[in-house]
């Protein structure tokens, strides 16, 4: 059972179990109450009666005294009788221990004997009827009188009768209504519940996109804003496993790649030597192949101890001059350039960074070594380096084949290549760029990329000065 069903039928059984609680207790003492008042209205009105007879048994005797005769009882008394009968009300006499006369609806079982001037009251059942009895005693002249006076309480029987059936069927109405309307103002409470359960659910089974939507300034929209919050957190987690399961699981699919190539080249030219009858020239030529994967090889394990290196190692920084870093660096390419006629342009503005000087000579050197092999021969490099709103920015620029712009997020990935073929037969591993990138970042540059095909490439890289 859901918890708003839970509450709505506690809800209910509790209102309808305190509702009729509380008409019985109300009705229950609306009931006592008026037959409290009931029977003081009758003892007052008994009380009367009984005055009035004695005070007419009294002028009766007196009169009596004076002329003879005995007294009419009867006589005073079926007056009345005969009053009070249309009012429900029934009277009976006593004259000491002999009954007179009365219309009394039932028949007495008990015989009531109040002192002279008391009275005794109560409330009789007959037949299913209500009677309040009051007894009343008087003596006259040397006679003691017993009027017993009773009242019929059907009307008052079908009063509170009609008002329970009424409060009754009031507290039905009532609590059909409230629980209409408890069911609807629980389904509208607990929808932000049922939200959070179904996001729960969704999430659970891998939809990290799910979020709760926030209405109010409750609880509720409090306890939403914090879920969507936590399942931001949760689905850009996911997506940076995801993305880290991806490059790792492209990695080793590279490097089995990137060491199948040359371990299957190398040995190809030892079984050729060791098998085949060649000369001189073919037993070079094929020394010097099994030589060249072999660097290639020691090249790429290098970059990967490099790499690891730097994810594991704390930088170690100093102050460095700009200028003379990239002096260093053009020097140890003069070679190259002049083996492809490269011209090199160089412009950059003297200032300092903090930083490890030899991460980034070996920086500044794979981004110009890369210019360097997508460069056709004779052609020109630009080297630059400014100042820029507190930060020091260094320009490499070659104008070779360029790329698209689909090849640019993934340059930086180990052992991706634009040109594959041609980065093979130049001994390149694919781990320059991705090495960049991690003394970059280690340093806080900001490294980019523009290229466009058939007009070259520019790098950038960004510093904050110290």
């Amino acid at each position: 059972m859901k918890f708003w069903q839970r509450a709505y039928l506690s809800i209910l059984v509790l209102f309808i179990v305190c509702f009729y609680v509380s008409i019985f207790m109300v009705s229950n003492f609306a009931y006592r109450s008026s037959l409290n008042n009931e029977r003081d209205r009758s003892s007052g009105e008994a009380g009367f009666i009984s005055a009035s007879l004695k005070n007419d048994f009294d002028i009766a005797i007196i009169t009596q005294k004076g002329g003879g005769g005995s007294l009419e009882e009867n006589a005073f008394f079926s007056r009345y009788l005969s009053y009070y009968a249309n009012r429900d009300i029934y009277l009976a006499l006593w004259k000491n221990d002999t009954y007179l006369f009365g219309n009394l609806p039932i028949s007495l079982t008990s015989k009531y004997e109040p002192a002279s001037g008391e009275q005794i009251s109560l409330i009789m059942e007959s037949s299913q009827k209500k009677y309040s009895l009051v007894a009343s005693s008087f003596m006259c002249d040397t006679n003691s009188y017993t009027l017993i006076y009773m009242h019929d309480l059907y009307g008052f029987t079908d009063e509170h009768n009609s008002l329970s059936t009424f409060l009754i069927m009031s507290g039905a109405a009532l609590t059909a209504i409230l629980a209409a309307g408890l069911y609807f103002l629980l389904r509208r409470l607990s929808k932000p519940i049922e939200n959070l359960d179904e996001a729960t659910g969704r999430i659970s089974k891998g939809d990290y996109s799910i979020r709760v939507p926030i209405k109010g300034k409750d609880e509720f929209a409090a306890l939403a804003l914090k879920f969507n919050g936590m399942a931001d957190e949760i689905e850009t987690k996911i997506n940076e496993l995801q993305a880290s399961a991806e490059n790792k699981q492209r990695f080793i699919d590279n490097l089995a790649h990137e060491l199948r190539n040359p371990l299957t080249a190398i040995r190809g030219y030892a079984e050729y030597l060791k098998n085949a009858n060649i000369d001189e020239d073919d037993r070079i030529e094929s020394v010097d192949r099994i030589v060249s994967d072999t660097a290639r090889i020691e090249e790429m394990a290098i970059k990967l101890l490099d790499l690891a290196l730097l994810r594991n190692n704390a930088l170690v920084t100093a102050n460095i001059d700009i200028k003379d870093l990239l002096d260093a660096v053009t020097d140890r390419l003069r070679s190259m350039l002049a083996e492809k006629k490269i011209l090199l342009e160089k412009n950059y503005e003297q200032s300092g960074i903090v930083g490890d000087r030899v991460l980034l000579e070996s920086l500044i050197f794979n981004l110009l070594d890369n210019a360097i092999k997508a460069s056709n021969e004779g052609a020109t490099i630009k080297l630059s380096g400014f100042m820029d709103n507190g930060v020091y920015t260094i320009g490499i620029q070659d104008f070779g084949k360029g790329m698209s712009t689909e090849h640019l997020d993934k340059l930086t990935e180990p052992f991706y290549r634009v040109d594959k073929a041609r980065s093979r037969s130049e001994g390149g591993a694919g781990l320059g760029l991705a090495l960049c990138e991690q003394i970059a970042e280690l340093h806080r540059a900001k490294m980019v990329f523009h290229s466009e095909i058939g007009k070259g490439t520019t790098v950038t890289v960004s510093f904050a000065t110290p």
